[in-house]
């Protein structure tokens, strides 16, 4: 989907590169799917899946497969406690099921629940409960080769359960579903399936759980006279400030409802990247009305819109997010 959306911003950039339109790139952090109360601190991971069978050396399974929970957990762990989001992250990788056991159990019981988190002097457990797995084998084409590659498309689906003290029932459940592609030739059994899983699961689960960083694409104008290349200098030297001031100037000065269009969303732009997202909004209004019909300062306003007021959605949630550390997106 991301290199769908960067896709367009490039077939836009092309389109109306006749107003020297430019892209930028730059890291955005997003909000988590979940949002923790403050006194949320210390976690723990366990653990909660069955024990799988010992992999075949040469055989690997096509169809369903379960995830390995030491290695899941071991990774969702890591993964959580990379992100400085919690100030500890403890893990419990010891499956809860007995080596032999063929029970079928999805949810901890809370004199479990209780215990581990007492003994681990933890406020809130994260229970691994399943890592479903889905493998097909299918076959990729490319111009220049005279066979097929062999791959194998694998679906995932991590099941996790949050729990606190004195519940019966987990206070929330995160499943979500995803896929991946690994070349056939070099997987030599099953653990190799599951270790990938392993990382690929836990790095889905993370962002549901905590804010993280994505990379992301803006357009704006740079052509049409010596003062919109100065600007676009400042630009990809990062001084929105200065670039500020000079499209601030050039939109007071102008009676020209085009550049007025232009300068508008730069300036909404810069004011995006310098954190005012509410003057943001305001000078893209403005950049939105000064805009013909149709022309291309309209397309390029409304995909730029279309990306701030998502973040300005978000933000709120970022905020409510990022309160422990005082922080402010």
């Amino acid at each position: 989907m991301k290199a769908y959306k960067f896709l367009i911003l490039l077939i836009v950039a092309v389109f109306v590169s006749c107003s020297s339109v430019k892209v930028i790139s730059y890291d955005e952090l997003k909000p988590a799917q979940v949002s923790f109360p403050p006194q949320v601190r210390n976690i723990v991971v366990v653990n909660n899946m069955p024990p799988v069978p010992q992999a075949r050396q040469g055989v690997v399974t096509i169809g369903d497969l379960d995830g390995d929970g030491k290695l899941s957990a071991e990774s969702l762990a890591s993964s959580l406690a990379d992100t400085r989001y919690f100030r500890q992250v403890m893990i419990c990788d010891s499956a809860l099921y007995a080596s032999d056991s063929s029970e079928v159990r999805y949810q901890l019981d809370m004199k479990t629940v209780n215990l581990l988190l007492q003994d681990l002097d933890a406020d809130m457990l994260f229970s691994l409960d399943r890592v479903f797995i889905q493998t097909k084998r299918a076959e990729l084409f490319y111009p220049d080769m005279p066979v097929a590659w062999p791959v194998l498309n694998v679906k995932m689906a991590p099941v996790l359960s949050l729990y606190v003290a004195n519940k019966e029932r987990p206070v929330q459940i995160i499943t979500k579903t995803d896929s991946l592609q690994l070349d056939l030739n070099g997987l030599l059994n099953d653990n190799d399936i599951r270790q990938a899983v392993a990382s690929a699961a836990a790095s889905m689960l993370s962002r549901q759980l905590v804010p993280y960083w994505v990379s992301t694409e803006r357009l704006y104008f740079d052509g049409g006279g010596v003062e919109m290349r100065d600007a676009g200098v400042y630009v990809r030297e990062n001084d929105w400030k200065n670039a500020l001031d000079i499209w601030q100037s050039l939109y007071d000065h102008s009676k020209s409802k085009k550049i007025k269009a232009r300068t508008a969303c730069n300036i909404a732009l810069a004011y995006e990247m310098l954190g005012n997202l509410e003057d943001a909004q305001k000078w893209l209004d403005s950049a939105e009305s000064s805009a013909s019909e149709g022309s291309d300062e309209a397309r390029v306003i409304q995909i730029y819109k279309v990306k701030l007021m998502e973040r300005l959605k978000e933000t709120p949630y970022l905020n409510m997010q990022m309160g422990r550390f005082g922080n402010k997106f």
